[in-house]
């Protein structure tokens, strides 16, 4: 049995780079912020940028959602904020965290906020990111 999805969008990225990298933009009103470099994450739960995203976006950090986000090396604390997200031309309402370790300088597309809104084909050997919003009809 042979099957078949269609998606509206196409992202390549660079197989050079490790990781599943994107641009993404991130907006509140209309102060929107380019986050050049998030990685597609599917072991994480939440989307969660560096806390410099957060004050581009005139966003105050500490009045966001607390939340403590566990990984293998140990546990951070975030702060939740709504955001529109903007990534391969699929953009939605979501709630994305802000690290409020100063050090922390990744970004992430986690499964909740993100990978949960969308349709989503990978064919990592070409480097290609298929995708379109999950509340499409899906055509197989």
């Amino acid at each position: 049995m042979s099957l078949s999805l269609t998606f509206d969008t196409l992202y390549k990225y660079n197989t050079a780079v490790e990781g599943i990298e994107m641009p993404v933009q991130l907006s509140v009103g209309n102060q929107p912020v380019i986050v050049p470099d998030a990685k597609l994450d599917t072991g994480s739960t939440f989307c969660i940028f560096e806390q410099g995203y957060c004050a581009a976006l005139g966003l105050t950090l500490e009045n966001g959602y607390p939340q403590r986000i566990e990984t293998a090396m140990g546990t951070f604390l975030s702060y939740g904020h709504e955001v529109s997200l903007l990534a391969m031309d699929c953009e939605f309402t979501t709630t994305v965290f802000f690290a409020a370790l100063p050090g922390f300088f990744r970004n992430v597309l986690g499964r909740r906020g993100w990978l949960d809104r969308l349709r989503l084909g990978v064919v990592d050997y070409d480097g290609e990111l298929y995708a379109s919003l999950y509340n499409e009809t899906a055509r197989l």
